[in-house]
């Protein structure tokens, strides 16, 4: 029997490329480990990130942002929404936050610093983005989200979207007034309902999970998910990350690749093990 620790065992890479069409890529993605480490956050330009291994017995987060092209200045928006989320969640956790509220106060940084840049002049005036971040910490999985980038996990062979889309589209889908099918090519499948700068506060989407080893996730931006099938990032998820990203991504830019495509794969081959919660009255004080 395989001994369980508190040392979590991750293998991960990133993709993400401009496209055919657009002129820059407003798509960014970057990690940090919580236990130290400046967070890395990748350049304004196409960028590829050889596959890493990493160990920790605090945990890491990633993220995953797309700036709305829009508004103008989308991708300073989705660069500073990935490094203020990622600089609050390593600060907050290491102040012992727990972490559903360091991601909640990661993200209203990232939200904050959005605004702050918009009206300084250092974007668009009303630039925003998406931004979903991935926490792992020994035992659990973490989720925050706002905006239609999107989370999957695979899991013994079964792939499931973690994540619910802000847009306008998934609301009708919601209220039954259109169908899946209509929803492919509807003209308001890119108008989102929630995104990070676009006001003064924001509503985020918070998950936990369990971890289990050899969990897979996937984090990705519109311009990946809408061009592959569930199907497709399923197998994509068998090969190692940095295969599995670049598979991803060459579907996207070979159906037109319209938009940035950005693609991070985590596989998690040690999970940890949860720290016990305090019992009686200990929890009290913990």
């Amino acid at each position: 029997m395989q001994a369980v620790t508190s040392t979590l065992a991750v293998e991960y890479a990133g993709l993400t490329v401009i496209g055919h069409v657009r002129e820059h890529n407003e798509d960014r993605l970057g990690w940090v480990a919580l236990d130290g480490g400046a967070p890395f956050v990748t350049p304004p330009e196409e960028h590829a990130l050889t596959q890493s291994v990493a160990t920790s017995d605090v945990g890491l987060v990633f993220a995953v942002a797309d700036g709305l092209g829009g508004y103008g200045g989308g991708e300073v928006a989705s660069g500073m929404a990935v490094e203020a989320s990622l600089s609050q969640a390593q600060k907050g956790l290491a102040n012992g936050s727990r972490v559903p509220g360091a991601i909640r106060d990661s993200f209203n940084k990232a939200n904050g610093a959005i605004l702050d840049a918009a009206l300084s002049g250092k974007g668009g005036r009303k630039m925003q983005s998406t931004l979903s971040a991935l926490v792992i910490t020994p035992g659990e999985a973490h989720l925050g989200h706002v905006g239609d980038s999107r989370v999957y996990r695979r899991r013994e062979g079964e792939l499931e979207l973690l994540t619910t889309d802000h847009s306008q589209v998934m609301e009708l889908l919601r209220m039954h007034i259109i169908t899946p099918e209509q929803a492919i090519e509807h003209p308001a499948r890119y108008a989102l309902t929630r995104s990070v700068g676009g006001n003064l506060m924001v509503r985020i989407d918070i998950r936990s999970e369990r971890l289990e080893q050899d969990d897979t996730f996937l984090l990705c931006s519109d311009g990946l998910w809408s061009n592959v099938t569930s199907s497709e990032v399923a197998e994509a998820l068998n090969l190692q990350p940095d295969d599995a990203c670049k598979q991803l991504v060459d579907l996207a830019l070979e159906r037109g690749g319209d938009d940035n495509a950005t693609a991070m794969v985590v596989c998690v081959r040690e999970a940890g093990q949860r720290p016990e919660a305090p019992q009686g009255w200990r929890r009290l004080f913990s």
